[in-house]
């Protein structure tokens, strides 16, 4: 399942997915600005629920700015 990008910074590929038997969790964080969520869910239904994020006020991704 494609990822959207970031909801805070807007990159749209430096998006690592994660997750733990052991804690029973799954994690999206952002490589650019280290934005994360973690929830204890399956990856499918937290990528689910990342691309449900708003991203109204997402800036246009401009790496060359940090």
């Amino acid at each position: 399942m494609k990822m959207e990008p970031c909801p805070k910074c807007g990159c749209p590929d430096e998006l690592y997915l994660d997750s733990s038997s052991a804690a029973e969790a799954s994690w999206i964080e952002c490589c650019w600005c280290e934005h994360r969520v973690q929830q204890k869910c399956d990856e499918e239904t937290l990528v689910e629920r990342w691309n449900k994020l708003s991203r109204k006020k997402m800036p246009e991704f401009c790496p060359e700015d940090d």
